[in-house]
């Protein structure tokens, strides 16, 4: 009865989950209420203006302007559909690193210690072993705002995806043909079905690459307007990722127009990154 007993204590065991480490059951809800949250999230946010830390990963593009730097801190300001203005900072000295803008047909980026001042068409990224000149605002302005669905005119599809132990509603939205019966992937929005937060946002290009991949977290209410802290930015395509976490924001205030302009200084280098690089010109990585 001993020997029983004890056999009997070593294969029962119960153990205690605390209730914050059980995940919440998967959600279950209809593709046009997932199109409706898209919307209604998309419509909610039209300025940002907000203190943040960017941590750049190793080999990007980023570090080609910050890479003396562990993390750098930054100021954003961003207005649909298109304007943006993105200052990084020193750690502790808050110096200048770099300050770019765009208004969503041109682009120009500011570094003071290189002291050149590089403009460029917004929607073409040259592809060139300078990682300095992958850097483009508007890829950061694709983050934060999630742009919405028009079912009258959008052709888009719902399905299920695991990716580790989450379990995810996918939105996947067709870009409209040039040529009849050609058909691409324009994005996939990722719902969380704990939660239904948007946790991921993959940009496509017409021929099927992955733009950007953004993923979303930390989400916060201030104001009564939920939206995510952590934004994490993956330019696969143009060799460079970025993280953003949200320090500080405010939304929907008035940005002056005079904010989003960025003027060349006297002294500084003008590099158009619209016109061919010079023939042995160097790389500023």
């Amino acid at each position: 009865m001993l020997v029983t007993g004890t056999f009997g204590c070593a294969v029962k065991r119960t153990t205690h989950i605390a209730r914050s480490q059980v995940p919440s059951p998967p959600r279950v809800v209809s593709t046009e209420a997932l199109i409706a949250a898209i919307n209604a999230e998309s419509a909610t946010v039209n300025t940002i203006s907000a203190t943040v830390e960017m941590q750049p990963t190793t080999g990007s593009a980023y570090s080609g302007v910050i890479k003396q730097y562990h993390d750098v801190r930054g100021v954003i300001l961003a207005e649909k559909p298109a304007r943006i203005r993105v200052l990084g900072q020193a750690p502790v000295v808050r110096t200048d690193i770099f300050d770019m803008a765009s208004d969503g047909s041109h682009f120009s980026l500011y570094v003071p210690s290189q002291n050149k001042f590089y403009v460029g068409n917004a929607s073409v990224t040259p592809r060139t072993t300078n990682s300095l000149e992958q850097l483009r605002p508007q890829h950061v302005l694709s983050a934060l705002f999630l742009g919405p669905i028009q079912p009258a005119t959008e052709s888009y599809f719902c399905q299920d995806a695991d990716e580790g132990s989450g379990q995810y509603y996918v939105i996947g939205v067709l870009r409209r043909p040039v040529t009849a019966g050609l058909i691409s992937l324009e994005r996939r929005i990722w719902f969380d079905r704990s939660n239904l937060q948007i946790s991921r946002v993959q940009l496509y290009g017409p021929q099927g690459a992955v733009l950007e991949d953004i993923r979303y977290s930390g989400y916060a209410g201030p104001g009564g307007i939920r939206y995510p802290y952590r934004i994490e930015i993956n330019r696969p395509t143009d060799g460079y990722s970025l993280n953003l976490t949200i320090l500080r924001a405010t939304f929907n205030q008035p940005i002056a127009d005079e904010k989003f302009s960025l003027t060349k200084p006297p002294s500084a280098q003008l590099i158009d990154l619209s016109s061919p690089p010079p023939q042995g010109g160097s790389d500023d990585r």
